[in-house]
């Protein structure tokens, strides 16, 4: 009984999840993380292996190349992702695939995960350690901001991609957006900037904890 109650649990968010249609309460989200758990043991595929692998050596190399052209002589201090670092992503993305009771962590999955490494250890490489907790904001040795932040060219091109894509109405999953976007050549933190924007101006809503999105107008 108990067990036909836990996997009802799993059947009803993963509804909410890719439907959009209803609400999770706490406990009912601790339940299913828990039914998550114990359930799933994602491996990473074929695919997502060879996606991980080469994202990792590409920020490498650009990162380097971005210190070396600017004459700076820390290039090893300044790259921001370690072996250490490569293994994390790995349990970002098993992680992300068990949320879906996936056995096998997918490229979707990987992507998620190198955007959140991006949005978060990147851009707080870019923050000047001597001025931590002072309220600084110059950039660190060999690593530009305007490097990691999208610009503004980048930011109108794709909300001319995201409303072509939204239609008035709809609701879409958005992470399948996102991989859409990424096949027309669009970067993820720049998509993820973009929406952030349009949820700003009222023209797109967030539900189901941003796993989905809606647009109003």
């Amino acid at each position: 009984r108990g067990s036909n109650s836990a996997a009802a649990i799993a059947e009803n968010a993963m509804r909410v999840a890719t439907t959009g249609v209803g609400e999770l309460d706490v406990p009912t989200m601790k339940k299913y993380i828990q039914y998550c758990k114990v359930k799933c043991s994602p491996r990473l595929s074929d695919e997502a292996g060879d996606i991980l692998a080469s994202s990792y050596v590409k920020i490498r190399d650009d990162v380097r190349k971005r210190v070396m052209e600017t004459g700076g002589g820390q290039a090893q201090m300044a790259i921001p992702i370690t072996v250490r670092q490569l293994e994390a992503l790995v349990r970002v993305s098993e992680s992300l695939a068990k949320m879906r009771l996936d056995t096998r962590v997918q490229g979707q999955d990987i992507a998620e995960a190198l955007r959140l490494f991006r949005v978060s250890t990147m851009n707080a490489n870019s923050a000047d350690p001597s001025q931590a907790g002072g309220g600084g904001s110059d950039p660190a040795p060999g690593v530009s901001m305007s490097a990691s932040l999208p610009s503004r060219d980048e930011l109108v091109r794709a909300e001319t991609f995201l409303r072509s894509r939204l239609a008035i109405g709809a609701v879409l999953n958005r992470q399948r957006v996102v991989e859409e976007a990424a096949a027309q050549g669009y970067g993820g933190m720049v998509v993820a900037r973009a929406l952030s924007i349009m949820v700003s101006r009222g023209e797109v809503q967030e539900r189901n904890q941003s796993r989905m999105i809606k647009r109003v107008r």
